[in-house]
């Protein structure tokens, strides 16, 4: 089943939201979609209602009463979100004024420190969550920056220094001041001493690390966090995978494979017991074997398609060859991939029922759950009738299609073969037609020269 119908029945709430803000931005007065100033004012968390936080003064749980809020109401559509994104301004530098008006302020530069929030009990089931996760980011432009997030990549270290790439889009709260969690009895490092120059809040924070190929490419590693194996395609795994499929514009299958390797061992990827993905989710694999199946699947969100750079994509199902393994009690040697890929390769046969080699070089996304009917790969029955089964699914740019080379060969072969013959059959018709006409320029000449100067008919 494609994502695009998978989520088909999820949208609503995102398009109910979406109606909302529209009866919001015409209740003010607006043709234009709400600022992010309108947008505050009715969730009643803009500036003036934020002032608690600029008083200077210690923490207090009042303050936390109000971070919850503020935290709880934020969030809104992506297509507002990305309009306040690109009005934002950056960050100012270390020592600067730090204005806190209804406006987003970009911070570009480095994580150095993660530690939760905690939040008492009263507040925890408020906020239906035991805490956040605050983050210490020092900008490019010198400045020190918390930030509130719901949540930082899981993969960041806690109470210890870190040194990653981070970006935010933050509402600012309070200069100089912030909350200053505290080590549990684990232990671990303390929170920084030095004080904060601007404390925001966001709702989230991106990671693009540049050592992993696909961090190089644009991804943010922080949406990988709510992906989820072993299910199908689900509205959580959105946002990561339409940002995988845009990536992979950026760069090629032979840069792809260079850097998987070669073949990717398989095994690893279809064993839950190996929890290989948690590990190595968006690393690049090459996997080669026998498409039974390339399905054209449209983009329908106009803001996806820009996105994506395109209007649709291709799922692609790939068997590839394994070790004899028994999956559900059923000994094969045979797994499928399910590839979503940019494009085909030109000339490639699409549909339900192919069997077309292909080499499929891309990005390790998650263990996709799926409806699993009779196949059927050269005569053999590959896996059990029906139910369900667990295959890795991959993010490519494209599916290298592989003719099989005798069958090219033979066309090409009869095509000379062919070409040899008719050219063969011409050369004797061109010799036979001019040999011809050079004897009959030379009969001619022989009779002339035979010839008397001049006939005398007979006369009666």
């Amino acid at each position: 089943m494609s994502f695009t119908r998978t989520l088909s029945g999820r949208l609503w709430p995102v398009l109910a939201a979406s109606c909302c803000m529209a009866v919001a931005g015409v209740a003010m007065g607006d043709d234009a979609a709400p600022t992010l100033g309108e947008f505050l004012a009715t969730k009643q968390i803009a500036a003036g209602e934020r002032a608690a936080f600029a008083d200077g003064g210690p923490w207090t749980a009042d303050k936390d009463r109000l971070l919850v809020r503020v935290l709880a109401r934020l969030p809104a559509p992506d297509t507002l979100v990305e309009a306040w994104r690109r009005a934002a301004t950056p960050v100012a530098e270390r020592g600067g004024p730090m204005p806190l008006e209804d406006r987003l302020v970009a911070i570009r530069g480095r994580a150095t420190f993660v530690a939760p929030l905690e939040l008492s009990a009263d507040l925890a089931a408020l906020a239906g969550r035991p805490g956040y996760d605050l983050v210490r980011c020092v900008d490019d432009r010198g400045a020190v920056v918390d930030v509130v997030v719901p949540r930082a990549p899981r993969a960041w270290l806690r109470w210890g220094p870190i040194d990653e790439p981070a970006e935010v889009f933050g509402l600012p709260l309070a200069a100089a001041a912030g909350p200053r969690p505290r080590a549990d009895a684990a232990g671990g490092s303390p929170w920084p001493a030095t004080p904060p120059d601007l404390l925001v809040a966001a709702t989230g924070l991106a990671w693009r690390p540049a050592a992993r190929m696909l961090g190089g490419l644009g991804m943010d590693y922080a949406l990988f966090d709510d992906v989820v194996d072993d299910r199908k395609l689900e509205a959580a795994d959105g946002p990561a995978f339409w940002s995988v499929l845009a990536a992979v514009r950026g760069t090629t299958p032979a840069a792809i494979a260079k850097a998987a390797g070669g073949e990717t061992d398989l095994i690893p990827l279809i064993d839950p017991s190996r929890k290989w993905f948690a590990e190595h989710r968006g690393d690049p694999v090459l996997v080669a074997g026998v498409a039974r199946r390339a399905t054209r699947i449209a983009i329908d969100d106009p803001a996806r398609r820009v996105r994506v750079g395109a209007d649709h994509y291709w799922e692609v199902e790939v068997f590839v060859d394994t070790p004899p393994i028994s999956i559900d009690g059923h000994v094969q040697d045979r797994y499928p991939v399910v590839c979503c890929v940019r494009e085909l390769a030109d000339g490639m046969p699409t549909g339900e029922m192919i069997s077309e080699r292909v080499r499929v070089p891309g990005f390790a996304f998650k263990r996709y759950r799926y409806p699993l009917p009779e196949v059927v790969v050269d005569g053999r029955e590959e896996g059990p009738r029906g139910g369900r089964r667990s295959a890795p699914l991959l993010v490519a740019p494209r599916a290298e299609w592989q003719p099989p080379a005798s069958a090219r060969g033979l066309s090409d072969g009869l095509f000379w073969v062919f070409a040899g013959i008719l050219g063969a059959l011409a050369a004797v018709f061109a010799f036979g037609t001019w040999a011809s006409a050079r004897d009959a320029r030379r009969a001619g000449r022989l009779r002339r020269e035979s010839m008397p100067d001049r006939i005398d008919l007979p006369t009666e």
